[in-house]
């Protein structure tokens, strides 16, 4: 409370003779009577007096600057009768040290401006307590619309000003990160590796914002246990099922039961997705969370596998998978959608498109209609591989070109490309057709191979592709 707010309170009708600094915050109300009042000051009081002191010989002056060493927040003068007026020297006096002087109406007890302190005293007191109860009556409530530890990040962030997030692992759970951020220590069953971050640290937190973290620090810890505790039964769940999917050994009625306990449509449209990845642990989970309600993920060995709502194109499915894992070495296979009786296809084919992009070096993927180009397939497989194998079989043209500064691959690549339609490749070329032939002539011979047969037209024109990537 400040001395301004108590001498504006009407029920006091207070009047003001000396306007000192009316801004200060009161430490207590206190009624003093005795000569060098200071001694039972601390600073900071409004002090109360009916000038009794005046009987034992103190001046107003010595009373006043005893109280203005004190550092006092103000003085009231009380009238008794048959007293009608303050002492203007108690007036001077207070004027002169700058301390705030106002006189008390014959009506009003000393006991009332106590009683009026200690009542908005107590509110303010309580205020935090309120406001504690109340943020945690906020989560509370919020909980019952939908549990997860977003909601009492929300609710935190609210109370916060600020957005607040956790992390567990190096890797975010949920919120938005404060930058910058300073990270805080849940504490909790398996909670070890978990953080809360916040924008400031907690030291530099105020009362009711430390107040309010610690609040929902048990709230947060018991959500990301309870999501703990839900995702291994689920886990334990899309185990099974892609077991069950994979050997065949249940019916499809089987499938669909556990399909719908997992929140996913037994009719689909669902596809599998098969995920090569060095670390299978952890990347198991990043795939769980990117997928959230739309997927279910288990790991079987060294894979990744899941079953995926699909929405769009299955190229789209595959592409955004591989880019979630943007950090990483990652493989990623799709296989074509459908309902609880084609996931066994499907997941066949999502292994097989993982396998055939996991022998590149680099991070790619491929779906299930990739399988179904030899092409494409080829271009999946080992880059050292594929060149070396390409120029097993284009040495000869390669080493013709360098020595006699021919054209003779590039000419055979535009020959393969028009589909061998002699005139159309002499007219991008821009050489005469006769001179074409005699080009293709000359790879015949140094290949050995004929561009009459389609056995041989293939080898040479995989062979230029894969030497075109290499």
């Amino acid at each position: 409370m400040l001395v301004a707010e108590l001498l504006d309170n009407p029920e006091l009708d207070l009047r003001v003779r000396v306007r000192g600094r009316v801004d200060r915050p009161i430490r207590w109300v206190h009624t003093i009577e005795v000569s060098d009042p200071g001694r039972f000051l601390r600073g900071g009081e409004v002090v109360l007096t009916a000038g009794v002191w005046r009987t034992a010989g103190i001046t107003a002056e010595a009373f006043v600057a005893d109280l203005a060493a004190a550092d006092v927040a103000a003085v009231g003068f009380g009238l008794v009768p048959p007293d009608t007026a303050v002492p203007e020297a108690f007036v001077d006096a207070a004027r002169a040290h700058g301390l705030t002087c106002f006189v008390v109406p014959v009506r009003v007890a000393f006991l009332q401006i106590v009683e009026a302190f200690v009542n908005t005293k107590r509110a303010e007191w309580e205020r935090p307590l309120r406001r504690h109860l109340a943020q945690h009556d906020a989560i509370v409530a919020a909980l019952r619309v939908r549990r997860g530890v977003d909601t009492v990040l929300h609710a935190l962030s609210q109370q916060l000003g600020h957005p607040v997030a956790v992390r567990v692992a190096g890797g975010l759970v949920a919120g938005e990160a404060p930058r910058p951020n300073h990270p805080l220590p849940l504490v909790g069953e398996g909670l070890a590796d978990a953080e809360l971050l916040l924008p400031r640290p907690v030291a530099d937190l105020d009362v009711e914002e430390h107040a309010a973290v610690v609040q929902a620090m048990p709230f947060i810890a018991l959500e990301i246990e309870r999501a703990r505790a839900v995702r291994a039964t689920e886990l334990r769940y899309a185990w099974e099922l892609f077991e069950w999917v994979h050997s065949g050994a249940v019916g499809i009625a089987t499938v669909r039961t556990r399909l719908h306990a997992l929140g996913l449509p037994p009719d689909g449209p669902l596809a599998a997705v098969v995920l090569r990845t060095s670390r299978p642990d952890a990347d198991s989970v990043r795939l769980g969370e990117f997928l959230g309600h739309d997927g279910a993920v288990a790991q079987r060995g060294g894979d990744v596998v899941a079953f995926a709502r699909i929405e769009g194109t299955t190229h789209e499915l595959a592409r955004r998978v591989h880019d979630a894992f943007g950090d990483g070495v990652v493989h990623v296979g799709v296989g074509k959608p459908g309902g609880a009786a084609e996931l066994r296809v499907s997941l066949l084919q999502a292994a097989h498109a993982a396998e055939a992009v996991s022998s590149r070096e680099r991070s790619g993927w491929m779906t299930h209609e990739q399988l179904s180009s030899p092409s494409l397939l080829l271009s999946a497989q080992d880059p050292e591989l594929l060149a070396a194998t390409s120029r097993a079989l284009l040495g000869p043209v390669l080493e013709h070109d360098e020595r006699r500064g021919s054209d003779l691959l590039p000419s055979l690549a535009v020959f393969l490309d028009a589909g061998g339609r002699w005139q159309e490749a002499a007219q991008q070329l821009h050489v005469h057709i006769n001179t074409l032939r005699h080009r293709m002539s000359r790879v015949e011979d140094l290949t050995g191979r004929s561009l009459s047969r389609t056995a041989d037209r293939v080898d040479l024109f995989l062979a230029v592709r894969a030497f075109r990537q290499s």
